[in-house]
């Protein structure tokens, strides 16, 4: 799709069901980072804003779809890390009538993101980090606070909060019904055509194996017909894809597990994960997926303890 008065081709996929998806292009890689965008009787539902350096690419994708600047009404956050919340307070400046909803625990965070930004300088390093953009406060009259189960109605859909803890202590996945859609953020595994391979999505400063488990069991319990993850695409849901994924992270935990035990560091351990990975599919990983097996790597070995 290509919005009106530009010549740049924004990447908007159109799901059916008024449910889109802009490629929010991440930290410069296509296909990495997803936004959702949901159009209901009562206006318009942002899941998930991408970094601060991506706004411009989203503000393109929603007026590819033909958002204009009173119909978007709720920007809903999976959680508060900066690949998905980044953009939140200039998404909130350009539309006056909008709040962002998230968790209890992650909702300090974007009133005072300085712990947050702090974390992600830490884990990422200030080379990275300085192409994410920061994150400005967010005022806190515009924040919505969800519990589990709680229903968020718009108009002709209803958005229920499944609280998916895990990836981060504050996660939380969206069903949108009639649909059976679920907006799972993190909770599921990375995939996708850059990635080649579906990678645990366990960031540090360290991953909840048990709690993440259990997540993964609620997405699917909710009976979707489709999971939508941000990193990156929508999946049929199935017991076969249920089960892939809780043996995915299974595998994984107990691999590192194994490799820690033998003496290994993260820097090894995931330098052999690449080397495996790169072997089997007889070509090289594409960057970003190297990077992120690194990370992934490092979040469920400091989750081990």
């Amino acid at each position: 799709m290509r919005p009106s008065g530009s010549s740049t081709l924004v990447p908007v996929t159109y799901l059916g069901r008024n449910v889109y998806v802009i490629d929010n292009g991440g930290l410069g890689y296509d296909r990495t980072n997803a936004t959702f965008v949901v159009r209901t009787s009562r206006g318009s539902i942002m899941i998930d804003t991408g970094y601060a350096v991506a706004f411009r690419r989203v503000m393109e994708g929603l007026r590819a779809i033909g958002i204009g600047r009173d119909e978007l009404k709720a920007v809903l956050l999976t959680h508060v890390h900066l690949d998905h919340c980044g953009a939140t307070p200039l998404i909130l400046r350009e539309f006056r009538d909008a709040v962002v909803v998230v968790h209890p625990r992650g909702a300090r965070h974007l009133e005072d993101p300085s712990r947050l930004l702090e974390a992600t300088k830490e884990i990422f390093g200030e080379r990275v980090f300085s192409k994410m953009g920061g994150m400005e406060p967010v005022d806190g009259s515009r924040i919505v606070r969800v519990s589990d189960e709680e229903e968020l109605e718009f108009g002709d859909v209803v958005l229920r909060a499944l609280y998916t803890p895990g990836h981060a202590p504050h996660h939380v996945a969206y069903l949108l019904t009639p649909h059976r859609y679920v907006f799972a953020g993190d909770a599921l595994a990375t995939r996708g055509t850059v990635f080649k391979v579906p990678l645990p999505d366990t960031v540090p400063p360290g991953f909840d194996f048990e709690a993440g488990m259990r997540s993964i069991r609620r997405v699917f319990e909710a009976d979707p017909r489709l999971v939508l993850i941000t990193h990156y695409g929508w999946y049929v849901a199935s017991q076969e894809l249920m089960e892939e994924e809780l043996e995915l992270y299974r595998r994984w935990f107990e691999r590192i597990r194994e490799l820690k035990s033998q003496g290994l560091d993260r820097f090894r351990i995931a330098e052999l994960f690449i080397r495996e990975f790169e072997d089997g599919l007889r070509q090289p990983l594409h960057p970003v997926a190297r990077d992120w097996i690194y990370r992934y790597v490092w979040g469920a070995y400091l989750g081990i303890g």
